[in-house]
C-alpha cells in the first residue's frame, strides 16, 4: 500500500497550465513536505469535506467537467486600501488524486489576479498616497515573478500550505465513533484457527526460572512521579486504536504500583465482561485463557471501534503479569452498552464516584475516549452533551485529566461514509497544534498552569502513534511497543 506521493505538481500555476518554472515560496518554511500527504479515505469523502471547508469561508462554487476538481468563484477582499483603484481577486483550485479505494490526496492550489482600475484621476491624492504605500509594502512580501504577473494583469496560484493543514486536521484528528448498541448480533463464537504466532507470549516467560530480579517497570513516564499519591484520579483522554496509547498507560500504572501505591485501572469495556476479566488475570494467561478471554460478546461486536484492540487485550495481560509479579492493581471494565450520549457518560461517572466512596486511596488511572474526558460541558456536535469528566471533576478535586499528545500517524477507527454507513479501518491520526508534538521521544506527562478550553489539566506524549487492530483479528499482531513483560521472581510482600 502506497503511504506516500512524491509532490510532483508545480507550485506555481496558470490558468492554462503549469508555470514552466515554479516560483519561489515567499518564506522557506522548514516544516514543508517533502512527499504528498495520503488521506486513508476515498477522494470522494476527501473532496466533500474540502468543499465544506471552503464553503465555511464564505466561497462559492462554480460547475467543473471533472468531479475530481472544485473551483471556487472569484473574491475580492474588503480592505480599505482596495477600494479606489487596483483590485485583487482570489479563488481555490482544488486537485484530489485518487491513490486507491481509501487513499486520496487534496492539492489546493490559492489563485489571484489583479483588476486595474481605470479612474485614477478621480481619486483625491490621499488615496493615491496610501495606495503607493500598500503597494510598496505588498511588494516586500512577494516574489519578483508574483509581482510581474500582478503588473499584467495574470492569474496565479500557490499551493496553500496553511489550508492543506487546516484540511488534514479536520479530517484526522477528529474523535473516533464509539459503537454502543446492546442489540447488535455479535459474531459466531466458534473454534478460532489461530497460528501460534497470534497469541501473547508473557505466559512462556513467566514459567522460566528466574536466575536474578528483573524490574517490572523497562520504562518511566517523566513527569508522572508529582501525580502518584493516594487518592489522586489520573483521566486519560485517548484517540481509540493505537497502539501507544494503552502501552504508555501500562507504563503509568506499573510506575505507580511500583512505587507501593494501590492502583486501579479503568478501561471502556461493558461491566459485563467483569467476570470474565477476573477469570483472566486469575489465570496463567496460556493461550487457552486467550481464547476465553476473546469468547466475550464485547470482543466479537462486528463493529470494533479501538476499544477491543489487540493493545487494549495486551495492557490486560502485562496487568495480569504485574499481579503475579506481587503488584496491587485492579482492573475495572465500567462501561455500558445500556445507554448513549450523556445518559452513558452519567453512568460511568457513576461507576467511579461509587469506587472513590469505597476505595478512596486508591490512585485511579481512567483510560476513555476523549470525548468522555472532557472537563467542559458540550462538544461541536451537541452542546448539552455532559462528559464523564465533568461530572467526576465536580466532586473530585483531586482529578486530573490529561489529553493524548502525540505526532502524526495513524489508527484504527470507525466513522460514518458519504452513504452513512458505519466503516471501521485504519485511518490517519493528525494532531491538532495544541496537543502536536515531535516524534522519537520518551512518553511524558507536561501539566498546564491553567485548564485548557476543553478543561485538560496537561498532556500525556505518547508518540507517533500506529493502529492497533480488534484483538480477534488474526492480522497485525506486532509486538506492542512497550510489553515489557518481567520474568516475576518470587512474590513481593508489601
Amino acid at each position: 500500500m502506497a503511504s506516500r506521493v512524491l509532490l510532483s505538481s508545480c507550485l506555481a500555476v496558470w490558468v492554462a497550465g503549469c508555470a514552466s518554472q515554479s516560483p519561489r515560496p515567499t518564506v522557506a518554511e522548514p516544516s514543508t513536505p517533502r512527499y504528498e500527504h495520503v488521506y486513508l479515505k476515498p477522494l470522494e469523502e476527501a473532496l466533500a469535506e474540502t468543499r465544506k471547508l471552503l464553503a465555511e469561508k464564505g466561497y462559492g462554487f462554480e460547475p467543473t467537467e471533472d468531479e475530481t476538481v472544485l473551483l471556487t468563484t472569484w473574491q475580492q477582499p474588503q480592505r480599505p486600501e482596495e477600494q479606489w483603484g487596483n483590485q485583487s481577486q482570489y479563488r481555490y483550485l482544488v486537485s484530489g488524486l485518487r491513490v486507491g479505494p481509501r487513499q486520496s490526496v487534496v492539492r489546493i492550489y490559492r489563485m489571484w489576479r489583479t483588476v486595474i482600475s481605470n479612474n485614477s484621476e478621480q481619486r483625491p491624492n490621499l488615496y493615491k498616497f496610501m495606495q503607493y504605500e500598500f503597494a510598496e509594502l505588498e511588494a516586500k512580501d512577494h516574489t519578483s515573478l508574483e509581482k510581474k504577473n500582478q503588473d499584467r494583469e495574470t492569474t496565479t496560484g500557490l499551493r496553500d500550505m496553511p489550508l492543506e493543514k487546516e484540511l488534514t486536521t479536520r479530517l484526522e484528528s477528529g474523535a473516533g465513533i464509539e459503537v454502543v448498541a446492546r442489540n447488535v448480533t455479535p459474531e459466531p463464537d466458534r473454534p478460532q484457527l489461530r497460528e501460534p504466532e497470534f497469541y501473547l507470549e508473557r505466559w512462556k516467560q513467566e514459567g522460566t526460572a528466574q536466575p536474578q530480579v528483573v524490574q517490572p517497570c523497562p520504562q518511566e513516564v517523566r513527569g508522572l512521579t508529582a501525580l502518584l499519591k493516594p487518592g489522586q484520579a489520573l483521566l486519560i483522554g485517548e484517540q481509540l486504536g493505537t497502539r501507544e496509547a494503552p502501552a504508555v498507560v501500562g507504563d503509568m500504572v506499573c510506575q505507580a504500583s511500583a512505587a507501593g501505591l494501590s492502583v486501579v485501572l479503568g478501561l471502556s469495556i461493558p461491566r459485563t465482561e467483569q467476570e470474565r476479566l477476573n477469570r483472566y488475570l486469575a489465570s496463567p494467561g496460556a493461550p487457552s485463557d486467550q481464547d476465553e478471554l476473546l469468547r466475550g460478546l464485547f470482543w466479537r461486536r462486528p463493529y470494533q471501534d479501538g476499544r477491543s484492540s489487540r493493545a487494549i487485550m495486551d495492557l490486560i495481560d502485562r496487568v495480569r503479569s504485574l499481579r503475579n509479579y506481587g503488584l496491587f492493581i485492579t482492573l475495572v471494565a465500567y462501561d455500558t452498552e445500556e445507554a448513549i450520549g450523556t445518559q452513558r457518560d452519567a453512568l460511568l461517572a457513576k461507576v467511579w464516584q461509587d469506587r472513590r466512596k469505597a476505595h478512596p486511596d486508591e490512585l485511579f488511572v481512567i483510560l476513555a475516549g476523549n470525548t468522555h474526558t472532557r472537563t467542559v460541558q458540550g462538544t461541536q456536535w451537541d452542546p448539552d452533551f455532559v462528559p464523564m469528566a465533568k461530572r467526576l471533576v465536580g466532586t473530585d478535586s483531586s482529578l486530573m485529566a490529561l489529553d493524548l499528545s502525540y505526532a502524526q500517524g495513524k489508527r484504527w477507527g470507525c466513522d460514518l461514509n458519504r452513504d452513512a454507513k458505519l466503516v471501521c479501518t485504519v485511518v490517519g491520526a493528525t494532531p491538532s497544534e495544541r496537543v502536536a508534538a515531535a516524534p522519537g521521544q520518551t512518553p511524558y506527562v507536561r501539566m498546564f498552569n491553567e485548564r485548557s478550553l476543553e478543561g485538560y489539566h496537561g498532556l500525556l506524549y505518547v508518540g507517533a502513534l500506529s493502529p492497533s487492530l480488534p484483538a480477534t483479528s488474526l492480522e497485525g499482531h506486532e509486538p506492542p511497543p512497550s510489553s515489557g513483560a518481567p520474568r516475576p521472581p518470587e512474590r513481593m510482600s508489601r
